[in-house]
């Protein structure tokens, strides 16, 4: 399901679920915290937030690095 012909798509693939992923940790977490605005929604819309932020920047380097090292 991940695997793409390649392994820059493979790891493209994996970052675009892990943004995915993150992205939905985000959204659970800023939910929660119309119940409590401490404790594990704070951490988990954090966590959710730097989760999508590093597979963004996985992503731009393997753009860059399929752009340069080439296809």
């Amino acid at each position: 399901m991940l695997r793409g012909k390649d392994k820059f798509e493979t790891v493209e693939n994996c970052s675009i679920l892990f943004i995915a992923v993150g992205a939905a940790m985000l959204t659970s977490g800023i939910g929660l915290t119309v119940l409590s605005p401490k404790g594990v929604s704070a951490v988990l819309a954090m966590l959710g937030s730097l989760i999508s932020f590093l597979s963004t920047v996985v992503l731009i380097f393997t753009w860059l690095a399929k752009e340069f090292l080439g296809e």
